[in-house]
């Protein structure tokens, strides 16, 4: 028997230190469609996140641009890792992570990042879903993975009247392609450029 869980972990292993860029994002493939359902409800769709916390949760919320002007992050601000997979290089590893972010702005504020990390630096990020609502409009950038492991993203705002309660429109917003590299960069490309 231990024999068995050995050879699997080797196997694992072997596998995860030999894996691509495009393998690992088929790996995180199932959590990369992602809607608006699914940010109203993070925790039902995904029930084992793991919190990011101390230095890590602060790095990331300074690179991704959540520090107030006086350099201080509100504490309410939570961070969970969804999902990641590990590249082995000869030089270094490389990881794919997935961030959620619970902002603290309007009435809701939920925001997906794709991540990439080495040595436990950040390398990249990309902001791939977000659902962020106040009384005058609600914000939407929804995804999928496409077949050649690009992700694609939409957006779109509604707008509202808070006094008269009432919906006003729909204005859709241009689309981006995501891709990440193989050197762990992420590219984005809008629509129409």
């Amino acid at each position: 028997m231990k024999c068995r869980i050995s050879l699997a972990l080797f196997f694992a292993f072997t596998v995860a230190a030999t894996a691509s860029v495009d393998s690992c994002l088929a790996v995180l493939r199932p959590n990369l469609t992602i809607g608006e359902k699914d940010l109203l409800d993070v925790s039902e769709r995904w029930s084992n996140m793991r919190r990011i916390e101390d230095a890590e949760r602060e790095t990331f919320l300074r690179n991704a641009g959540y520090a107030d002007s006086t350099g201080s992050i509100p504490s309410k601000i939570r961070v969970d890792e969804i999902a990641g997979c590990i590249i082995g290089r000869e030089s270094d590893t490389l990881e794919i992570r997935l961030f959620r972010v619970l902002g603290i702005e309007g009435t809701k504020d939920e925001n997906v990042y794709v991540v990439t990390t080495s040595r436990q630096n950040i390398i990249a990020r990309s902001l791939i879903a977000s659902l962020q609502a106040t009384c005058e409009s609600t914000f939407l950038r929804a995804c999928t993975m496409e077949d050649d492991g690009s992700i694609r993203v939409g957006q779109l705002r509604h707008d509202f009247d808070c006094e008269k309660d009432e919906f006003l429109r729909t204005e859709p917003l241009p689309g981006l392609t995501i891709r990440v590299r193989d050197d762990g960069s992420i590219s984005e490309t809008v629509e129409g450029e």
